[in-house]
């Protein structure tokens, strides 16, 4: 029985053993392959992940600032324009405002521009023939974009002209 032993040790693998072993072998280097375009995509996307909060961590922060910007509007709508006071709310006022750009932050809502849901909340419609169908008329409250993303969107008077109902 040792000589039957040493016999097949010393043999050379059949065709069939060799084409098994290379199939195994392809699909172990296939699982390879996926496993490493797997991890590469994990680490893509963390390292976007990472990066937009990055971008955006100081979101909260401006959305609680911008509660401080009202405030200060507000003063300002408020104080007559004698009132010594009125000169330090607004040098207040446009130093926060220009710090905030420093960061990212932009107003939104222009009046004149076309209404766009995505960066304007209509507050209410209004009837103007002088002026374009669906165009702000009036921002009532700015709205604000942090890193094009939207803090708040801009509260606004909307023109909407009479429409024929029967036409459509």
């Amino acid at each position: 029985m040792e000589k039957e032993t040493d016999k097949n040790e010393g043999e050379a693998p059949s065709a069939e053993e060799k084409n098994g072993a290379e199939a195994e072998l392809e699909k172990l280097k296939h699982d390879m392959l996926l496993q490493r375009a797997d991890f590469e995509n994990i680490r893509r996307r963390l390292e976007k992940q990472k990066q937009e909060d990055v971008a955006y961590a100081s979101f909260n922060l401006v959305r609680e600032l911008l509660d401080v910007v009202d405030n200060l509007e507000l003063a300002l709508s408020h104080a007559p324009e004698g009132d010594p006071m009125r000169k330090g709310v607004v040098m207040v006022l446009e130093g926060m405002l220009k710090t905030l750009s420093k960061f990212g932050v932009k107003k939104t809502g222009a009046k004149g521009e076309q209404f766009n849901p995505q960066l304007h909340e209509a507050f209410s419609m209004v009837c103007d023939e002088t002026k374009p169908d669906n165009s702000v008329t009036e921002v009532v409250r700015a709205g604000y974009v942090f890193n094009d993303r939207l803090v708040r969107a801009a509260g606004v008077l909307v023109n909407r002209l009479p429409h024929d109902d029967a036409a459509a």
